[in-house]
C-alpha cells in the first residue's frame, strides 16, 4: 500500500475562488492589499486617503441598501449602478461635514463632477482586481463617467481681491496669517495643501523664492517659485509673530492653538471674509485663488509654458482650459493695449474732431 495514497498535499496549494467576483467582505480585504500596492507605486498620502474614503462610501451604501452581511453581496455592475443613482438623487451634499451638515440637510444629490471623482478612484480599484485575477469581468470598462457641463472657471476680479485683502485684522495673529496666506496664493498659484504644508526651510525670504517639496506637490515633483516683495514682507511679519509664541516651530502657518493650520480651517476663514466683503455671486475658496493667479498671469502677458511650470501641472491640458476660459478677458486687454488700437485710435479721434470743425 502506498503510504502517500491518502495524504493531502500541504505545500504549493492555492485557494481558488470559483466565483467570478469577490463578495464585498472579500473586497474589503483585497482593498487593503490594493492600498499597499499603490503606496509602493508612490501615491501620495492624500490620494491614498481619498481612495479609502470613497471605497468606504461604497461599502456603507451596500450595508444600508443591500445587507449588513457583506458576505451576501457580490461586487457587480448592478450594485455600482445603484450606488451611482444614490449619489445622484439621495446622497446629502454635506453629509458628515462638521458644520454644514445640519444647515444643509435638505440638499440632496451630488454633482456629476463630484460623482466622477469618486468613480475614478473606484475604477482604479476595479482594474486592479481584474489585473490581479480576482475578478473575471472588468467593472471599470462597464462603469462610465457621467457627462458634465464645461463650467466656466471661477476667478476673482481686482475689486473682489482688494475687498478680501481688507478683511483680516492685521493686529491679530490670525488676521496677519490669513492675509499672508491670501497673498501667497495670489502670488504663486499654490494649492492650499502645498501652501499650508510649507516650512521655514522651504522658503528663502532673502532671495524671494520658495521650494514646493516633492512630498507636497500633487505630481510628486518639487518646483521653485518666485515670490513678490509684498508677500515676503507679510511672511516676515508673520514669522516674527509666530516665533514669539512658538520659538521651536518650523511651519509657516499655525492655528491660534499652535497646531499646523489645516485647509478646512482656512476655508472657513475665507467664507467669513467673503461674506463680510459682500461677495455673494462668486464662490470664494482657496482653489479660486489659484484660478485667479492663472487669470491675471495670462492677462498680464505671461506665457503658457511658464504658467504650467509655476502651477505644477504635468501636462498643458489645464493651462489650455485657463487660456480658453479667459479669452474674453484677453480680448478686452487687447482692445485696450494693442499698438494698432493706440496708433489708429488717435488718428481716428483726430479725424472725427476735424470733421466737427468743418
Amino acid at each position: 500500500m502506498n503510504p502517500r495514497q491518502h495524504r493531502q498535499p500541504v505545500m504549493g496549494t492555492v485557494l481558488i475562488n470559483t466565483r467570478t467576483a469577490p463578495t464585498f467582505a472579500e473586497a474589503q480585504v483585497l482593498f487593503q492589499t490594493f492600498l499597499e500596492v499603490k503606496e509602493i507605486e508612490g501615491l501620495r498620502p492624500r490620494t491614498l486617503s481619498d481612495h479609502q474614503v470613497y471605497f468606504k462610501g461604497l461599502v456603507d451604501f451596500v450595508r444600508m441598501s443591500q445587507s449588513e452581511n457583506l458576505e451576501e453581496v457580490t461586487l457587480s455592475v448592478d450594485v455600482i449602478r445603484q450606488y451611482i443613482l444614490y449619489l445622484k438623487k439621495e446622497k446629502g451634499i454635506w453629509d458628515n461635514h462638521p458644520w454644514l451638515a445640519k444647515d444643509h440637510a435638505h440638499k440632496r444629490g451630488l454633482s456629476p463632477v463630484t460623482i466622477n471623482v469618486r468613480l475614478r478612484t473606484l475604477k482604479c480599484f476595479f482594474r486592479y482586481l481584474t489585473r490581479e485575477g480576482y475578478m473575471q469581468e472588468d467593472l471599470s470598462a462597464k462603469i462610465k463617467l457621467l457627462k458634465t457641463d464645461k463650467d466656466r472657471i471661477v476667478a476673482l476680479d481686482k475689486q473682489q481681491v482688494t475687498a478680501l485683502l481688507h478683511q483680516p485684522n492685521l493686529q491679530s495673529y490670525a488676521g496677519s496669517r490669513d492675509y499672508a496666506v491670501m497673498l501667497l496664493l495670489l502670488d504663486t498659484g499654490l494649492r492650499i495643501s502645498e501652501a499650508l504644508g510649507l516650512t521655514l526651510y522651504d522658503i528663502d525670504l532673502k532671495t524671494h523664492a520658495l521650494v514646493v517639496p516633492a512630498h507636497l506637490a500633487k505630481n510628486g515633483k518639487s518646483r521653485e517659485l518666485p515670490i513678490s516683495p509684498a508677500t515676503v514682507q507679510a511672511l516676515l511679519k508673520l514669522k516674527s509673530q509666530t516665533q514669539r509664541s512658538l520659538p521651536e516651530g518650523d511651519r509657516l502657518f499655525y492655528s491660534i492653538y499652535g497646531d499646523p493650520l489645516e485647509p478646512s480651517g482656512f476655508r472657513r476663514q475665507l467664507t467669513r471674509y467673503a461674506k463680510r466683503a459682500g461677495i455673494e455671486q462668486t464662490r470664494v475658496s482657496p482653489h479660486v485663488f489659484r484660478h485667479t493667479f492663472a487669470k491675471f498671469y495670462i492677462l498680464n502677458g505671461g506665457d503658457a509654458f511658464t504658467l504650467q511650470r509655476l502651477l505644477g501641472h504635468s501636462t498643458m491640458d489645464m493651462v489650455r482650459v485657463y487660456i480658453q476660459m479667459f479669452t474674453s478677458d484677453v480680448q478686452a486687454q487687447h482692445q485696450r493695449y494693442s499698438p494698432v488700437q493706440g496708433i489708429l485710435g488717435k488718428t481716428q479721434r483726430r479725424t472725427r474732431m476735424d470733421l466737427r470743425h468743418r
